[in-house]
Parts: C-alpha cells; structure tokens; sequence
C-alpha cells in the first residue's frame, strides 16, 4: 500500500511542498515502485491532505517524469527503461563534463576548495553507507559547478533530469563497490581540478558516468523480472490495445 511507503506530515508551514517531496523521494527510492498506481484517497489519508493538493502533487510528478497520468487507469510512477536510463546517462556526461572543464578553466581557488569541502561530506556519507545523503551532496556539488560556471542551459536540463538522475543514481549505488569505486573516480577529478586540467577532469568524469550507468543498468536488469504489470509512457501496450498509438 501507498500509505506504508509515506510517513504522515505534520500540519503547520508548506505542508503541500512537504507532500510532494514526499512522494517524490518514495519514488526516486523505490519504496513506491515503478508500475505502482497513485490513488487520490490514499494520498490524501497518508499525507494528510487535500484532494486539490494530491492533484497538484501529481501534476508536478509528472512534469519530472516521474509519474505518467493515462485516461481510464489515473497516475502511475513510471518505470525507466534500460534505453531511457542510457539515454540519460548520454546526456549527464556530456553536461557534466562541459561543466567540469568550464570549473576548471574559471573557478577560484576559494571556489576549487568550496567543492572539495562537499566531497568531503560525501566521503562521510558514504563511510556509513548513507545514501540518500550522498544523493542529497552530490546535488550540491552539481549546484555549485553550475553556480560557478554560469551555464543556464545545462542548469535547466539538469534539473528537467534531476528526478530520474537521482532514481538512478540509487540503483547504482545498490552495486557492490561501486560507492568505493566513485569516489576513487570523484577523487582524480578533482586532483585534475586542482591542477587546472580541464580536459583531463573532463575526460574523467565522463569515464565515471559511464562506470555508473552500466551499474545502474545492471541493476535495473535484475529487478526487472519483479517490476509490477504498469508501463511507462511510449511503451508497447499490452496486446487487447494493441493497434492503438501512443505519443512517445
């Protein structure tokens, strides 16, 4: 049930923002699974809420792609495919490089050091296996390249992409070693930062994005068997609606 997977919210400031991030991170975690229908009134009694604030909630979800609304069957967390995951694993490296290199070439050194500061807590993190908190700190350390380098395209990609980036990042995660193995990768960069490499911190962090998708890929194939019967978005429909077309 939804309401398992949600704490309850208590009552005073922002609480619809509350609710949102909410089920937000049950998704992006997995304790609301991919395929999983979102009921009104299982919202509204888990959270505490009103309908008008459920659909609000929903509607956001789903402009981060995070949830997909169908006539006749209501919301549903959509389930990223292994091209969806690819393709933006695709697209991460090459943001995340330009970004690494355009840091490299402007940043101060008060600013080189603000970052290696973050890394720092991420190393913390990850010493007690905190994982939502290195997700958390690695949002932090993309926010400060960005801040830093002024690239307001790549800012609103990302953060069209952040939701989904986050869900995979999770699964990634989930593969033995790879933690270790990132920060090992996350280290080199920034030893090319400080040595003002940008082509090298470049070439590094698109390697460790690689790293990560094919574990998040690999994760992603061995749950598959158990995802729930719902499909995301453009996926083949089941075979009694076989002849209909849908937007991709």
């Amino acid at each position: 049930m939804i309401a398992g997977a949600l704490g309850m919210l208590a009552p005073p400031q922002l609480v619809r923002e509350r609710a949102f991030e909410e089920v937000r991170d049950a998704i992006i975690a997995g304790r609301i699974a991919p395929g999983a229908r979102l009921i009104e009134r299982e919202l509204c009694a888990a959270l505490g809420i009103s309908r008008a604030s459920v659909r609000e909630m929903i509607r956001r979800l789903e402009a981060e792609r995070l949830v997909s609304v169908e006539p006749r069957k209501g919301p549903t967390v959509m389930a990223l495919t292994a091209k969806d995951a690819a393709e933006i694993y695709e697209i991460r490296a090459l943001l995340e490089a330009l970004l690494i290199e355009r840091f490299t070439a402007v940043a101060s050194e008060d600013e080189i050091a603000h970052l290696e500061g973050l890394f720092a807590q991420v190393r913390t993190a990850a010493a007690t296996d905190a994982v939502s908190e290195i997700v958390g700190l690695m949002l932090r350390f993309n926010d400060h390249l960005l801040v830093v380098v002024g690239h307001e395209v790549a800012r609103d990609l990302l953060r069209q992409l952040n939701a989904r980036i986050n869900f995979l990042r999770i699964r990634a995660m989930a593969k033995p070693g790879r933690i270790a193995a990132s920060l090992e990768e996350i280290g080199a960069i920034l030893d090319a930062v400080r040595r003002r490499d940008g082509a090298r911190a470049g070439a590094l962090m698109r390697a460790s994005v690689e790293h990560a998708r094919d574990a998040a890929l690999e994760q992603l194939a061995s749950q598959e068997p158990d995802r729930p019967a719902g499909r995301r978005r453009g996926a083949a429909a089941p075979r009694r609606s076989a002849d209909r077309r849908e937007a991709p």
